[in-house]
């Protein structure tokens, strides 16, 4: 990955060397990144995905880094960030955002412009690409409720966009796959009143506060909400609230996270979410599935 930054420099990407991935993720866990580049528009990507196919250099996407866990050496691919992917529109109800704007930004925006549609987003950590990617929700909101137009690099370089139902959305799941790399999105918002969208915001981050362990290093809900149950009440049912591995534990707060207490590898949690999966599995028959990603 030698070339990695001439071609930065010819082509004017902006570009990090050896990151500390501890630093960039919300679990406070990881090696180190040889490089990071963060293109700032879709013809970069596209220019970058052509380079890397055309060297044959191995590459994934990052955007906030709140619901990855890194491995504990230093990585052996090339980062694209997202977070360059920042330009941020109000056309009518129509929000237009780069990929790498924080949630909480985009919502924030849409406050002061008095849109409503995204309060229940507006405490979700990741960016707007990773949450188009996993149609991310909560509180019985989804991206999917207003998401209606997708820009997009394919693996091959080439720049599409999709729209409406072609997004394919279903619970934490739409059409791109992991090595297409979001670019912008649309959000269809509706009129609202500053008040009533600033208490459902103060409604909903009330709620988080007193439910999550937001104090602590975690990267989210761990599991995917298994049908009929709630991965949190299984484990805690399961006896496994507080349980460790290492320096990984389940959270005394909400069993559905696993927190760092502060000296956590990611062999840690990979073998506490085991602990949690065998033992669910043998007490309830429900095989949970993780909703966080592994690098």
């Amino acid at each position: 990955m030698l070339d990695i930054s001439a071609f930065c420099d010819k082509n004017s990407i902006f570009y990090q060397q050896d990151v500390s991935l501890k630093k960039l993720s919300s679990f406070k866990i990881g090696g180190i990144a040889p490089y990071i580049i963060s293109p700032n528009s879709a013809t970069q990507v596209s220019e970058i995905i052509n380079y890397v196919n055309e060297k044959n250099i191995k590459y994934k996407v990052i955007g906030n880094c709140s619901n990855i866990l890194f491995p504990d050496e230093t990585i052996d691919c090339l980062l694209i960030k997202t977070d360059k992917l920042n330009s941020l529109t109000i056309k009518n109800n129509n929000i237009i955002c780069g990929a790498g704007l924080i949630l909480a930004k985009v919502a924030s925006t849409a406050l002061k412009s008095e849109l409503s549609g995204m309060e229940c987003l507006f405490g979700i950590p990741g960016t707007i690409g990773g949450a188009i990617k996993m149609n991310a929700g909560a509180y019985g909101s989804e991206m999917s409720h207003i998401a209606v137009e997708t820009e997009y690099v394919t693996a091959d370089g080439i720049i599409k966009t999709v729209s409406g139902n072609d997004h394919n959305f279903s619970y934490r799941h739409s059409c791109f796959s992991d090595t297409d790399i979001i670019v912008q999105t649309v959000l269809k918002l509706s009129d609202g009143n500053y008040s009533d969208i600033k208490n459902k915001m103060d409604e909903y981050t009330s709620k988080r506060v007193s439910s999550q362990p937001l104090d602590m290093p975690s990267a989210g809900s761990v599991f995917k909400r298994p049908e009929g149950f709630f991965a949190g009440k299984l484990i805690e049912d399961s006896g496994l609230k507080g349980f460790s591995v290492g320096g990984a534990q389940v959270s005394e707060k909400h069993a559905g996270f696993i927190v760092n207490k502060g000296n956590a590898s990611s062999e840690d949690v990979k073998e506490l979410i085991r602990i949690i999966q065998s033992t669910v599995a043998e007490k309830f028959g429900v095989m949970l599935e993780t909703e966080i990603k592994f690098f």
